[in-house]
C-alpha cells in the first residue's frame, strides 16, 4: 500500500489507496440503504484520509469486512452497520475528525481523572473521546450492565455489537415507549445504580434518546460517561435520574423525586 508521511507524523494514503478503500467501503447490500446522494455526502464528511486508513488497519485485523450504511447520526460521529470476516453484524461508531466540537468534548473529559493532563489538540481529543467511550463500555459491560458489547478501538473508530435483526436496529426509547414503562423505568435504575456501584461510572447524557429497547432497554452512547471521581459527577448523575423521571412520569409511572433516587443509589455503595 502506498503511503505518505503527514503532519505530526499521521500516516496519510495517497488518493488512489484511497478510492481504492472507498469503493470497498461503498458496497451496501440493503434496500433500505441504497446509494443516494445524501449517503455519499455523509460519508464524504466522515471518511478523511485518517479514517481511511484506521478502517483499512481494522479490516485487516478482521474487525470489519463489509460497509452497508448509516444507521445514526450525530452531531459528532455517525454510526454504521457493518460485518466482520465471520459475517456477524457489527456497529462502527466513526467520530468525525473534522467538525467534531472538539472544544466542548475538551471541557467534558478534563474532569475524568482518565483523562488527566489531556492537551488542547483537535485530534488528540477526539481519540481520547473514542476512548473513553470504548473504556466506559468495557467497565459497564464487565460490571453486568446492559450495553453493546465492546470489540475494538482505533483512534476515532469504535467497533461495538450491533443492536438489532438483520442489520436493522433496534428502536430507541424515544421512538418507541415501552410496553410495561414501570418495569422498564426499574429495570433502568437499576441499571443506573449497578453502573455507579460497580462499573464506578456516570453516563452523563442518559435519557429517552440513549436507551434501546431489544426489548430489554440497553444503555448506548457512553462518549460522555465519566468515573465517579469526577468532580462533576454527583451532578452528572442527578441529571441522569432527573431525564428518567421527566420521561416515565409522562407515561404515567409514579416515581420518587430524582434527589431521593440520587441519596438512595449514594447510600448503596
Amino acid at each position: 500500500m502506498a503511503e505518505e508521511k503527514g503532519h505530526l507524523g499521521v500516516v496519510h494514503l495517497l488518493p488512489a489507496d484511497v478510492e481504492a478503500l472507498m469503493r470497498r467501503l461503498e458496497r451496501h447490500k440493503f434496500e433500505r440503504l441504497e446509494k443516494d446522494s445524501e449517503t455519499y455526502k455523509i460519508m464524504a464528511g466522515v471518511f478523511d484520509s485518517s479514517t481511511l486508513l484506521t478502517l483499512y488497519h481494522m479490516i485487516h485485523q478482521g474487525v470489519f469486512d463489509i460497509f452497508y450504511g448509516v444507521v445514526s447520526g450525530g452531531k459528532e460521529s455517525n454510526i454504521f452497520c457493518a460485518r466482520d470476516k465471520r459475517g456477524n453484524y457489527v456497529a462502527a461508531k466513526i467520530y468525525r475528525i473534522a467538525t467534531s466540537d472538539f472544544r466542548t468534548m475538551y471541557r467534558y473529559i478534563v474532569g475524568d481523572p482518565r483523562f488527566k493532563g489531556i492537551t488542547k489538540e483537535r485530534r488528540r481529543i477526539i481519540y481520547a473521546w473514542a476512548s473513553r467511550e470504548f473504556k466506559n463500555l468495557q467497565r459497564a459491560f464487565d460490571a453486568g450492565v446492559a450495553v453493546p458489547r465492546p470489540i475494538r478501538h482505533e483512534r476515532n473508530v469504535l467497533a461495538m455489537e450491533f443492536l438489532g435483526e438483520q442489520g436493522v436496529p433496534y428502536p430507541r426509547m424515544k421512538d418507541s415507549p415501552p410496553e410495561k414503562p414501570k418495569e422498564t423505568f426499574e429495570k433502568l435504575l437499576n441499571a443506573v445504580g449497578r453502573l455507579y456501584r460497580e462499573a464506578r461510572l456516570v453516563h452523563s447524557d442518559l435519557s429517552e434518546y440513549n436507551v434501546m429497547l431489544t426489548p430489554e432497554p440497553v444503555l448506548i452512547d457512553f462518549s460522555m460517561g465519566t468515573d465517579i471521581a469526577n468532580p462533576m459527577a454527583d451532578e452528572l448523575l442527578l441529571r441522569d435520574l432527573s431525564n428518567l423521571v421527566r420521561y416515565f412520569r409522562k407515561l404515567g409511572v409514579k416515581t420518587k423525586e430524582p434527589a431521593e433516587l440520587f441519596s438512595a443509589i449514594k447510600e448503596e455503595r
